[in-house]
């Protein structure tokens, strides 16, 4: 029997850490089998908190059962229409589903009213994702500058790739939005970090745009032709070329396979890790997405049977879960902290 599919959209912001961020939700909530999951990140339509307020444009959220927002921040000084336009918006499809993630503040009492939105504010960068962690969130704290954040995790691998990540997502270079993300959803890790030890002179960027006069590095001319090949194959790649990235790199630049661990309270990078689509990853996206799902308001907090029920429903018949296996995974959340005989979502 197959599971029933939701259509999931992740709608990311138009920087280097909101490409990150939306990869890395969209490889967790891929990881679902009852999850058909797309991404759209635009520099015309997901640039800035502005796309608060031309929600329509994004027609693809039409199709969509669940809609989650990353890194989409509301403006200091317009974010009580920014928050009524998207109050508006959500109340317009009672029947779908809306998650916003973001680790700049929020106006939570004036979402409050949409009762087909969760939100969840999470001020550490590597932190604001569903699911687990990997070497990209590291990258992605690095882009936003949290460098204290990280520190005792992250390597020159992981500020070269930020620095690579910046340049690729400039607004008015060739890479920012489809391109960029076809290229993180293929680990081209090492072309990234090829692009971020590449010559500054090719690539600056005054207020994080490229000028359309300067010219463009040679790096960033292949990186623009391979991820044009990626979309016209569907992801598709030269295996020869592959064959001999995977001898030339050095491991540690495929951030993408590095998982942040939280072992004895320390924060680790785990080396080659693998998942499975019924592992580890599965029982934790789900538990983290049903409890935003419960949280009704900041601080709410839900029984055990609650959260496991509200991941079944996600789950539908897709995944077989498990109370023990669920109860294990909660010995070690990083997410939920209990409340006498409840949880909260951090």
């Amino acid at each position: 029997m197959h599971a029933m599919m939701h259509k999931v959209l992740i709608v990311g912001h138009a920087d280097g850490d909101g490409h990150l961020i939306s990869e890395q939700v969209r490889r967790n909530l891929s990881l679902i089998d009852s999850f058909d999951v797309s991404v759209v990140v635009d520099p015309l339509r997901t640039q800035g908190h502005k796309s608060w307020l031309k929600l329509d444009a994004i027609y693809e959220i039409k199709e969509a059962d669940y809609v989650f927002f990353v890194d989409l921040m509301f403006g200091p000084q317009s974010y009580v229409e920014e928050a009524n336009a998207l109050v508006k918006f959500a109340e317009a499809f009672p029947e779908k589903h809306f998650f916003l993630i973001d680790h700049h503040p929020i106006p939570l009492a004036r979402l409050a009213p949409a009762a087909n939105l969760r939100v969840m504010y999470r001020r550490e960068v590597s932190e604001c994702v569903l699911g687990p962690r990997s070497g990209m969130m590291v990258v992605a704290a690095l882009c936003e500058h949290q460098t204290e954040e990280v520190a005792d995790i992250k390597t020159p691998i992981h500020d070269a790739l930020a620095v690579g990540m910046i340049r690729a997502a400039a607004h008015g270079g060739p890479l920012a939005g489809e391109k960029l993300l076809a290229l993180l959803r293929a680990d081209k890790w090492d072309a990234l970090f090829q692009l971020g030890t590449d010559d500054a002179q090719y690539h600056y960027l005054p207020r994080g745009r490229r000028p359309s006069n300067r010219p463009q590095s040679d790096t960033l001319r292949n990186l623009d032709e391979t991820a044009t090949y990626l979309l016209a194959h569907h992801g598709a790649t030269n295996s020869q070329n592959d064959q001999r990235r995977r001898t030339a790199m050095a491991y540690d630049v495929d951030v993408g396979q590095q998982q942040l661990s939280y072992e004895s309270g320390h924060r680790t990078l785990l080396r080659n890790t693998s998942r499975s689509p019924k592992d580890l990853g599965v029982i934790i996206t789900l538990l983290e997405v049903a409890a935003l799902s419960l949280t009704t308001e900041a601080g709410a907090t839900f029984s055990l049977d609650q959260l496991i029920g509200e991941a079944r429903k996600f789950a539908r018949e897709g995944v077989e879960l498990d109370e023990r296996d669920i109860k294990i995974v909660l010995k070690k959340r990083t997410f939920l902290e209990k409340i006498g005989n409840e949880f909260r979502l951090r």
